[in-house]
């Protein structure tokens, strides 16, 4: 809704202001945060700022507006429920964390879309747009000390609230399960791993890596290249603020998920037994060279920065993560992956035939 105009720019100057510079301007939503982006030429960052300052502070909130924008997340929403690659992440998330806002999914439901009104919409504002929550990140050519000096100018601007509370949530090892009729059955499997830079976050994200992050990790060459059970198989992490998931997700036949499960755990159980020096290093490779790449885009520094100052309250230069990612012992991994598999059973997650359902749910 705050692209549908503000207390000072129609809709369409909002987004004028910037394409007339030649820059763009966008929004997207994560489990956790809001982010508003201005991409522009250097000289420019002054309107940039104004202009998204002008979208948290003074989103106009119309009725006619609202309507119209629930009808059009209302068809994102049945489009999302078309995709069982989605679907699975989604429910991934429902039976890790059923009783926590961490476990519903970004776009919500017809239902709750439906009930939304202008009050509803600045009372939400009010208590998530609070100025100790929102972090100003930017990345290029400009003065630090300028873009402060503008800000402070700016920040009366925001509504003056109290940060909204939160709450970790509880993994539990539950089941998500919807049955449906689809060409392959899309499941997934999750653990609960450490928090966004908590002790044994680096270790964890180098054995995921290791099991399930490229072509030449174990899974990928155990499941695709050996096995031929599935086009592709991924093992990555879903980080937040006082919690993290690790997760793997694939698709198959349903014929294929009684001999993916036991092919699984084959090469889960190995890794704790026999990763070696070699599959560390290169993914330790992977990480630095992923972290330099980063660093060429303003864009991705500054949604970077943004990130480990919301959650952190600090910056972790690269050298600082390199340095991290260095310290990590083959030892620590095997250990960390150890624990993995012989702590909290996995939260589980399908979408597919009813057969191939109850195969997994076991």
């Amino acid at each position: 809704m705050a692209f549908k105009g503000t207390a000072r720019r129609s809709a369409f100057e909002t987004v004028a202001h910037i394409e007339a510079l030649g820059g763009d301007i966008n929004a997207e939503t994560s489990p956790e945060a809001t982010s508003y982006t201005v991409r522009m030429l250097a000289e420019d960052w002054h309107t940039g700022l104004d202009v998204l300052l002008d979208l948290v502070s003074a989103p106009r909130f119309d009725p006619a507006d609202i309507a119209l924008e629930k009808d059009v997340v209302c068809q994102e929403i049945a489009g999302a429920m078309d995709m069982p690659d989605d679907r699975v992440v989604d429910g991934i998330g429902m039976a890790a964390f059923p009783d926590h806002p961490l476990g519903r999914t970004i776009l919500g439901t017809e239902q709750t879309v439906r009930s939304l009104n202008a009050a509803k919409l600045t009372a939400y504002r009010g208590r998530n747009y609070a100025p100790q929550s929102i972090v100003i990140s930017a990345a290029g050519k400009l003065d630090h000390a300028s873009l402060v000096t503008a800000c402070e100018a700016l920040a009366p601007r925001l509504p003056a609230s109290e940060p909204a509370p939160r709450t970790p949530p509880v993994f539990q090892a539950a089941r998500f399960l919807e049955a449906r009729k689809t060409h392959d059955t899309h499941l997934a499997l999750a653990w609960p791993a450490p928090a966004f830079a908590a002790p044994g976050s680096m270790a964890h994200a180098l054995a995921v890596q290791c099991l399930g992050g490229g072509m030449t990790s174990r899974l990928f060459q155990a499941i695709r290249e050996e096995a031929g059970l599935a086009y592709g198989v991924d093992a990555y992490q879903m980080v937040y603020a006082d919690c993290a998931l690790g997760v793997i997700q694939t698709a198959t036949a349903a014929r294929s998920v009684a001999p993916m499960m036991a092919r699984l755990r084959v090469e889960m159980a190995r890794m704790a037994d026999d990763l070696n020096a070699d599959e560390l290093t290169n993914a330790k490779r992977q990480f630095r060279a992923s972290l330099a790449m980063a660093g060429e885009s303003m864009s991705g520094l500054a949604a970077r920065n943004a990130r480990q100052m919301a959650m952190l309250g600090c910056l972790r230069s690269r050298a600082q993560l390199e340095e991290e990612i260095e310290a990590v012992s083959l030892g620590e991994v095997r250990g960390l992956w150890a624990d993995v598999l012989h702590g909290q059973p996995f939260a589980r997650s399908a979408v597919g035939s009813q057969r191939a359902l109850d195969l997994w749910a076991g």
